[in-house]
Parts: C-alpha cells; sequence; structure tokens
C-alpha cells in the first residue's frame, strides 16, 4: 500500500470517528443530578420547592425557569439578609457550577409557587419542569411534606 493511500484511509476513519463521536458525559446535560425534591405543604396562598441539584459535568449550567400546573406562576426566588431583616426576590437565574452543585433550601434559593390551584397535602406528589440553559427541560417530581 503506498503513502499516499494509507494517508486516505486514516484521514477517512478520522472523519468518520469524528463525525459518530457522542459528547463527553463532563459536558453533556446528563451531567445534571436533582435529588431530594420536596414541596411545602400549603392549603392556600404561596408554596415553595427545595431540592439539590449536583452537575459532574465541566460546564457550568443555569436553571432559567421552573413550571408546574399546581399554582397559577412559578418563579425562582433567594432569600438572604439585608439590613438586618431578611428579604426576598425573584432571581433570573440559578447558577450550577461545574463539578458543584446549589442547594435550593428554606432561607435561601427556592422555587417559589405563586397562587395555588389546589391545596397540597403532605404525603401527596408535585410535578415540576425545570428549564436549564444547557441541560434543557427536566421533569421532577417533588413530594409534598
Amino acid at each position: 500500500m503506498s503513502l499516499k493511500v494509507f494517508t486516505t484511509v486514516v484521514a477517512l476513519i478520522l472523519v468518520v470517528a469524528g463525525c459518530t463521536a457522542v459528547p463527553s458525559a463532563g459536558n453533556a446535560p446528563a451531567g445534571l443530578a436533582i435529588s431530594e425534591p420536596w414541596v411545602r405543604a400549603a392549603a392556600t396562598g404561596n408554596s415553595a420547592a427545595y431540592m439539590l441539584i449536583r452537575n459532574g459535568g465541566t460546564a457550568a449550567d443555569r436553571l432559567v425557569k421552573a413550571e408546574s400546573d399546581v399554582a397559577a406562576a412559578v418563579e425562582l426566588h433567594e432569600m438572604k439578609m439585608e439590613g438586618g431583616m431578611m428579604k426576598m426576590a425573584p432571581v433570573e437565574g440559578i447558577a450550577i457550577p461545574a463539578t458543584g452543585q446549589v442547594e435550593l433550601k428554606p432561607g435561601g434559593l427556592h422555587i417559589m409557587l405563586i397562587g395555588l390551584k389546589r391545596e397540597l397535602k403532605a404525603g401527596e406528589s408535585v410535578k415540576l419542569t425545570l428549564h436549564f440553559e444547557k441541560a434543557g427541560a427536566r421533569e421532577v417530581t417533588a413530594q409534598v411534606r
């Protein structure tokens, strides 16, 4: 086999391999893991959802939106101390660092369920759809506590 033919065959193999390559798991949306989702029980008004979001990937991501059919509106919120008082405010997104995690918890970052359409009783479950900048939409079932 001539050098020219050998070089052409190797080049074709590399092109085909590049076309069929699967992205590394570190950068794939599958790098996100959502655990321990729960929602606060409430008869009327508002509630909140909490969870742990882990990013096993090498690229940061961002939670940009959440939805649920149990509330008229769903917003991403944070609570923080300001001037000696605890204040809650909406945020445009929640950063999920590469190879890191973010805990949505009472007194911190959380998902507000505003204008509940029904009572949320302990023991039930609530479906949430989380929208990430890179990973796309993820459906989560959260237990009501």
